[in-house]
């Protein structure tokens, strides 16, 4: 059963989808009903484009860090295999997971990022991204992924509205950052 809060904020998600507001604003909400229902030191939004293997960044809650519009090629792993291949949210509890899945490491342990929660966003089953919240050692262990699937499934539409300004169809490589 989903709590009353929980509830709430999937359905202001949603009604701002049906309202049509930006983008922008939509991320914004977004972040605050994952930081309501599972709580992050940070939040990104990838868009992934499997025929480039390419993931491009459209939402960050740290742009020092890891700014909007930044871009990476995709690696052979057993992350990509699980979340962009197979569709299947990735729970990393420890520094060894966080150090394990994402070449900055180092920069995430240093804001207190010691535990991930990937959570695929597919479309007709295909995925198309995913939404990325890290937080302290151990904080994603009891997380409802059920919930976690919920929140991805409202990202579609303000994905691919999103998608189009990070040319991630491999026409401009120099910019890559690297993992």
């Amino acid at each position: 059963m989903i709590e009353a809060r929980s509830m709430s904020t999937i359905s202001s998600l949603a009604f701002s989808l049906h309202r049509g507001e930006a983008v922008e604003t939509f991320w914004k909400e977004l972040d605050r009903g994952l930081q309501d229902v599972f709580g992050h030191k940070l939040f990104t939004v990838l868009a992934y484009d499997a025929s480039s293997g390419l993931l491009g960044r459209v939402y960050s809650t740290q742009q020092q860090i890891n700014p909007v519009g930044g871009r990476k090629r995709v690696t052979r792993s057993a992350w990509t295999k699980q979340v962009l291949e197979d569709g299947r949210i990735f729970r990393g509890a420890t520094r060894e997971d966080i150090k394990s899945v994402f070449s900055d490491y180092e920069v995430l342990w240093s804001i207190g990022c010691e535990s991930v929660l990937n959570i695929p966003i597919r479309k007709q089953g295909i995925v198309m991204g995913s939404l990325n919240l890290l937080d302290g050692a151990g904080h994603y262990d009891e997380a409802r992924i059920e919930l976690a699937y919920i929140f991805a499934q409202l990202a579609v539409i303000p994905l691919e509205a999103s998608r189009e300004a990070l040319q991630l169809d491999g026409t401009n490589s120099g910019d890559l950052e690297h993992v």
